[in-house]
């Protein structure tokens, strides 16, 4: 019998032993490790479903097990709560006007998100006939945004069935405007045309407040003459740019013959006036010439009497002068006696 051979059992044994217990402790250390991240996991499913972010140009619907709780919507937003308002399904409805990170109990609030952008919707081509019966094809486009997510969520649930919505009803509303215009109105006439446009887009905002959508805008960007009405309407232009110009004229000349009145009247004012300033000085020139005369002729009347004698003679003679007085009159004092 070999005494070695019961030894090196009795080492395997013990080998044996000690790598099972190794393995067993390393087994624990992964089941620890798998079972630490998978709560990590866990934790990070719970905290990403426990928030969300409502960034600046986003609105939102917020339901819990399928029912909308809340929106959110932008501060200047006023429409939303007139609509709850109106909406009996939305009574309870809170209106969140903050944005930013929000909390949410996980598995059971979900979040719908929409821009909160202004969309841009192009239509096709369609005709409209003017009051006076001219046709034309136009192009129109209009501008929308959402005012209620829920209601829009509700009714409308994506753009592309809000575009269709809004392609329905207003080009029936638009087209209905427009032919109530005489088709200068509605080519020259941008004012009229517009004043219309805006009329039509209350009417609308009135029926699509129910789906949770305002119209911003509508426009008309592109209007296509028909061949066969391109010569009457051309002439009509042409009549309504000659009244334009003939109506530009009279104004102008109303213009000039009021600024030619009001100068006459101004320079007949201005002579006037230096008349009357020309009458006074020479009447007060004349007055203080007379009190200087007087003043003067008072201290020496007899010189005063010779001085105009002798200017009566420079007046009266001249080289062909011939006068017969007799040699006593008063008139030759002067030449009488040898003066």
């Amino acid at each position: 019998m070999n005494i070695n051979q019961g030894e090196n059992r009795q080492d395997a044994k013990e080998a044996f032993e000690q790598n099972y217990n190794q393995a067993k402790t390393e087994i624990k250390k992964n089941m620890r490790f798998v079972g630490l991240l998978f709560i990590a996991v866990i934790i990070g499913i719970l905290l990403s479903n426990s928030f969300y972010i409502v960034k600046e140009d986003e609105v939102a619907t917020v339901r819990e097990l399928g029912e909308i709780k809340k929106i959110v919507v932008d501060a200047t937003n006023i429409e939303a709560k007139l609509q709850n308002e109106r909406d009996p399904r939305f009574k309870n409805v809170q209106v969140d006007t903050t944005k930013g990170l929000k909390f949410k109990i996980p598995f059971i609030t979900t979040v719908e998100k929409d821009t909160s952008k202004i969309i841009t919707y192009v239509s096709n081509t369609a005709k409209i006939n003017t009051q006076d019966k001219i046709k034309y094809e136009i192009n129109m486009y209009a501008q929308w945004k959402i005012i209620h997510p829920g209601v829009f969520r509700t009714s409308l649930g994506t753009v592309t069935r809000a575009n269709s919505k809004i392609d329905e009803i207003t080009y029936a509303v638009v087209i209905e405007k427009i032919n109530s215009l005489m088709s200068i109105q509605f080519l020259a006439n941008k004012e009229n045309l517009e004043s219309v446009l805006a009329q039509a887009k209350d009417e609308l905002n009135v029926n699509l407040a129910t789906q949770g959508i305002m119209l911003v805008d509508i426009d008309i960007y592109r209007t296509i003459l028909p061949p066969s009405n391109i010569e009457s309407t051309y002439k009509k232009m042409v009549a309504e740019r000659e009244a334009i110009a003939q109506q530009i004229r009279s104004e102008g000349l109303e213009i000039y013959q009021n600024t030619v009145a009001d100068t006459d009247r101004n320079v007949a004012q201005i002579k006037a006036n230096a008349i009357e300033e020309s009458e006074t000085i020479r009447g007060e020139a004349d007055a203080t010439a007379l009190e200087v005369y007087a003043s003067g002729f008072t201290k020496d009347p007899e010189f005063y009497q010779f001085w105009r004698t002798l200017k009566s003679y420079e007046e009266t003679f001249d080289a062909d002068t011939v006068l017969y007085l007799d040699k006593n009159n008063a008139y030759l004092n002067f030449f009488s006696n040898g003066q």
